[in-house]
């Protein structure tokens, strides 16, 4: 299975916990696991800008530390990055998705996801949500990719569908 890993689960590699997931997650997914994984370039950028943020204000995170966790992604062997304009529909879906979601990455990483992968691994289940009540992005998504699935939080659940576009 192809799945593509939201940002949120790359933040450890840069020092920045996240209290609903174990900060070795990641690590464990990697190494137990023969799915083929996922990133975002875009993820490069995020992971960046929130490093960034916070070593302004505190120093909690260097420079150093966000170089580290970048490299630490890009010399993966286990992971591939995906661009947001290696498939023509990415942007065309993002577009899309913006008139439900507010923030332009999110809906850029979601649509790469969509447009290239089976599943996301997110802890953005409210976009999950409001996708599922927007019949047309349902049914865009589903002429994309059918049988596309989200896994969340913690990855302990199942994998979730979206609900069938019948309605």
């Amino acid at each position: 299975m192809k799945i593509l890993i939201d940002t949120s689960y790359f933040l450890p590699l840069i020092k920045i916990g996240i209290e609903t997931i174990p900060d070795k997650l990641l690590i464990d997914l990697l190494s137990k696991s023969s799915n083929d994984y996922f990133y975002s370039t875009l993820t490069i950028f995020e992971l960046t800008a929130k490093g960034l943020k916070i070593s302004s204000k505190t120093n909690e995170i260097t420079t150093q530390d966000i170089r580290i966790g970048i490299d630490a992604i890009q010399m993966n062997a286990r992971l591939t990055g995906i661009s947001f304009t290696d498939n023509p529909l990415i942007i065309e879906l993002a577009s899309q998705l913006k008139f439900m979601h507010n923030d332009t990455i999110d809906c850029l990483i979601f649509a790469t996801a969509i447009c290239t992968c089976d599943c996301v691994i997110t802890m953005d289940e409210a976009f999950f949500n409001q996708l599922n009540k927007s019949p047309t992005l349902l049914k865009k998504v589903r002429e994309i990719n059918d049988n596309f699935k989200f896994w969340f939080n913690d990855l302990s659940g199942d994998f979730k569908a979206l609900k069938s576009n019948s309605l």
